[in-house]
């Protein structure tokens, strides 16, 4: 009985699957500028804003020394943040903030009384008005809040936009409220001694020089 042999061929290889994979360059390098310009704006911390960035305080430092129009930007952005900062301390102060009431070690809720299909209100056997917990839109429990206002915000904003008028003021005076005499021989004794100090100063400085 004749045999017949079955002829096996190979692919050839080819490139290889490295050489299939499509190479990938080098990724586009991130612009970190703006990210630190926009993170000053909002806080004004120069750590922070290099944490949002991912570099480091002295590669900040460097691009400022370099590129005197993005130090400008900088400096600008920091202020924009401050003027953040400011504008809540005076809301805190004038306009006010609710801050939430715990009683008993608890956080006390809003209440409202029970309505009708009228409106009216409803009450209970003893004539007590029947209440209810408020619930915001989102269905949670409103908490119960009183406005507070800071005075030491108000204070400080005042002094530092009024120092002619709320700046702290000391004022030294003499005997009986009067202006402060100063003794002539005093005063000129003390000259004397401030020339002779800078005097030996000057010496010692040229001594060293040689």
């Amino acid at each position: 009985m004749a045999t017949t042999s079955r002829k096996t061929t190979t692919k050839p290889a080819g490139r290889g699957a490295a050489a299939k994979k499509k190479r990938v360059g080098n990724p586009k390098p991130v612009d970190w500028r703006p990210i630190v310009l926009k993170a000053l704006s909002r806080v004004p911390v120069v750590r922070e804003a290099c944490q949002a960035a991912g570099i480091t305080r002295m590669t900040l430092w460097r691009a400022r020394k370099d590129d005197p129009d993005f130090n400008q930007a900088v400096e600008d952005a920091i202020e924009d943040g401050i003027d953040c900062a400011e504008q809540e301390a005076f809301r805190r102060a004038v306009t006010g903030f609710e801050e939430p009431v715990v009683h008993k070690g608890e956080l006390a809720w809003l209440y409202e009384p029970v309505l009708d299909e009228k409106g009216a209100i409803q009450r209970d056997e003893k004539g007590d008005v029947i209440m209810r917990p408020v619930r915001g839109e989102d269905g949670k429990l409103v908490p119960l809040t009183i406005r507070k206002h800071s005075d030491q915000l108000l204070s400080l904003i005042l002094k530092g936009r009024r120092k002619q008028v709320y700046a702290d003021r000391i004022e030294q005076t003499g005997a009986g409220g009067g202006p402060i005499e100063i003794d002539a021989t005093k005063r000129a004794a003390r000259v004397a001694a401030l020339m002779a100090a800078a005097a030996q100063r000057k010496a010692a400085a040229g001594g060293n020089g040689e």
